[in-house]
């Protein structure tokens, strides 16, 4: 059985802008920040033996990153059905819910925002008038709701706890905590035990073996493997390593995490799996 990734970005080099590239470059220098094209992308999923994956944008006017949502919409297209794509707007832009809406004409499903990066507050009321469109639009969210690296990153509304008014607001929106909103990854596991339509992917998470583990095993405490999903974030990690590492994460644990098996599950669970991914 094939891969998912639900968690995956393009990207050209001018769209990071010359604050966020280099910044990324300096603290990922495996992996440079021009390395995210299209093509590159799909050399990748087809090395690991990637069948379906989710592909995302971002912009934020506070680092001056914009990776275009017709950008995304248009490789998106070249799956044939087998790839959803996330759209990303500002809150802080007084156009993010038409811009929103644009996007979802150009069949994007989904939108990420991305509080620490983006500037804004998770309860901000430009905030909530983007979720109440997305929600219109039978859209999911996706929450960079963690710690993030760059200088100017915004770190006092990066928690994930912040997420539990947002899905009182909003049951019926399917949300995503990216990263497993990393290092706050207690504060995730509490939100999936309470909300049923909120879950986590475990991007950028499968090198860090420590922490993958107290992950794995304090989701697994509270029988939450259900509501994992993985991703690579590439191009910052390659798929097929990272599903490796995932592996070899519980090959080496002596019984405490779930089994290879079980987490074989966990990479080919399908975008149909959870309600409001496709169509």
């Amino acid at each position: 059985m094939g891969l998912t990734d639900w968690h995956s970005h393009i990207w050209e080099a001018e769209h990071l802008g010359p604050e966020f590239g280099p910044q990324l470059d300096m603290h990922y220098t495996h992996v440079p920040s021009h390395s995210g094209t299209p093509e590159a992308h799909r050399a990748a999923m087809e090395r690991a033996g990637v069948e379906e994956c989710i592909v995302i944008g971002l912009v934020s006017d506070h680092l001056g990153v914009r990776v275009p949502n017709d950008y995304v919409a248009s490789y998106v297209s070249t799956w044939n059905g087998r790839a959803v794509g996330v759209a990303s707007v500002d809150p802080n832009r007084a156009s993010a819910c038409d811009d929103l809406r644009e996007a979802h004409e150009l069949g994007l499903r989904g939108v990420k925002l991305a509080p620490p990066y983006q500037n804004f507050h998770p309860h901000s009321r430009d905030a909530y008038a983007v979720y109440e469109t997305a929600t219109s639009l039978g859209m999911f969210i996706i929450f960079h709701q963690g710690g993030v690296s760059h200088r100017r990153g915004v770190l006092e509304v990066a928690q994930p706890v912040l997420l539990d008014r947002v899905a009182r607001d909003f049951p019926d929106t399917t949300i995503i905590v990216a990263h497993m909103g990393q290092p706050w990854h207690n504060e995730v596991v509490t939100l999936l035990r309470k909300h049923p339509r909120v879950i986590a992917d475990l991007s950028a998470r499968c090198a860090r073996t420590n922490q993958l583990r107290r992950i794995l095993k304090d989701a697994n405490d509270y029988g939450l493997l259900p509501k994992l999903v993985w991703g690579s974030d590439f191009p910052t990690f390659d798929p097929k390593v990272h599903a490796e590492q995932l592996l070899e994460a519980a090959e080496t644990s002596g019984g405490e995490l779930p089994t290879p098996a079980e987490l074989e599950l966990l990479l080919s669970r399908p975008l149909s799996a959870v309600p409001g991914i496709v169509q």
